[in-house]
């Protein structure tokens, strides 16, 4: 049966979002080619509005019969639907977001590549265990409705990752790097595999770590840490129920004048780039925060339909955290892009004194988003002294709110960013960040 049509026979309105994922992948392990295959996965995910309320059922295979009776049965104790899926209004200007260069890598340049970065980082440290994942291919998103939305868009990854660690008696050290990209040319694999070397030489030695409130560098990889606040409150959804602290603060400095942040969902060849969002509606350029001032708040179509607000093309499956398929759309930022200082990393380091550098921290989103409050052991961190890098730190907390940093406690902002993370950030330097030492 064609889905959406009995759907409509059955429901007020229906949406189907369809995914079709193929591509080729390796995996090292302990240094040595551990696998290698293709994939290609056809997966589909419904929403149905019936009665007046939302049902959501997802497939990799089923019939068509038993993936709308799951939504339809979902539906008669989902939430209530108060908005409309979208409609077939014309779609946006595409945004490049495929690259044919990337279906020409095959499996041996994968393998070549896997290899060299473990050959690098064995050539300095031959006892630590390497591992690996590379992988390239094509997403192909279709979202019709039954409103007469048609969207489909094929868009090109490349994707590389990294670990290294040494596990010895009570001590485990290991660091990573990674990089997903749609363009062939944007994967910057010497710049992975040297941003993992510096931190093990970084790491060589354990020292202790400052203590009380030193100066805090959060390289890209550790800013999430004071980010993924923002993110959840700058939500529409958030605001309209008045869970997130910049609800009715449009047009208020509440952030250091420095800080400028975007989310753009039609950077060309963006990581998160697409031209429209999971449930059809077309993508967009959207300042968050200009100069520490609030401007806008991003929206899926649930949360802007209860706002009242228009939505901004930001609903995406699983919303801040993802979640594939299986999940039903939210509000999530696209690209997010914090702008960039002036300074050197060479310069934030030099400049700190004694401080700690922040790379990871463990369970991201420990404290309480909502409010900005963080409180996270730092998984990757190393002590400086005197404006050098002396050890790695372990055993080591950091706390505060991410807010209060942002607004009275940026010291200073790097000049070049990374993407990592779904952002393209440059590393901040700040101050009132909490550090404590464990036993």
């Amino acid at each position: 049966m064609e889905i959406l049509a009995e759907a409509q026979k059955r429901a007020e309105a229906a949406e189907l979002y369809e995914e079709l994922r193929e591509g080729i992948g390796v995996q090292f392990t302990g240094g040595e080619i551990e696998g290698a295959g293709s994939e290609r996965v056809r997966a589909r995910a419904l929403r149905v509005i019936a009665g007046g309320r939302l049902g959501f059922a997802s497939t990799a295979g089923g019939s068509d019969r038993a993936l709308l009776g799951a939504a339809l049965s979902a539906a008669s104790h989902g939430d209530p639907a108060p908005f409309r899926f979208s409609d077939g209004a014309p779609a946006a200007e595409p945004v490049p977001v495929l690259d044919r260069e990337v279906l020409a890598i095959g499996v041996e340049d994968l393998i070549r590549w896997g290899e060299e970065a473990v050959r690098r980082i064995r050539a300095e440290f031959p006892e630590l265990i390497v591992n690996a994942s590379l992988g390239r291919g094509t997403v192909t998103v279709t979202v019709r409705t039954t409103a007469g939305a048609v969207r489909e868009e094929t868009r090109s990854y490349l994707s590389m990752s990294v670990s290294a660690e040494r596990i010895r008696p009570g001590d485990i050290w290991a660091v990573y790097g990674s990089q997903t990209v749609r363009r062939a040319g944007d994967l910057d694999r010497e710049k992975l595999l040297g941003n993992l070397l510096r931190e093990l030489r970084w790491g060589r030695e354990v020292v202790p770590p400052p203590t009380g409130r030193p100066p805090v560098l959060f390289l890209p990889t550790g800013l999430p840490v004071l980010l993924l606040p923002l993110s959840v409150g700058f939500s529409g959804m958030s605001v309209f129920l008045g869970t997130s602290p910049l609800k009715g603060r449009l047009g208020e400095r509440a952030f250091d004048p420095r800080i400028s942040l975007t989310d753009d969902g039609r950077v060309p060849y963006g990581p998160r780039s697409q031209s429209f969002d999971d449930e059809g509606v077309p993508t967009g350029t959207l300042p968050l925060i200009e100069a520490g001032v609030i401007r806008n708040f991003y929206y899926d179509l649930r949360a802007a339909a209860l706002a009242g607000a228009r939505p901004t093309g930001n609903g995406f499956k699983g919303g801040p955290m993802g979640g594939g398929f299986r999940t039903p759309p939210g509000p999530a930022l696209r690209n997010a892009l914090l702008a960039p200082g002036q300074a050197s990393l060479d310069e934030l380091i030099r400049g700190m004194g004694d401080g700690l550098v922040v790379s990871g921290v463990l369970g991201l989103g420990q404290g309480n988003v909502q409010s900005g409050a963080f409180s996270n052991n730092v998984g990757i961190g190393f002590a400086v002294r005197g404006g050098r890098v002396v050890g790695r730190v372990k055993n080591t907390m950091i706390a505060g709110n991410a807010y209060d940093v942002l607004r009275d406690g940026v010291r200073e902002i790097g000049a070049e960013r990374e993407w990592t993370f779904g952002g393209l950030y440059p590393p901040v330097l700040t101050a009132g960040v909490s550090v404590i030492a464990g036993g």
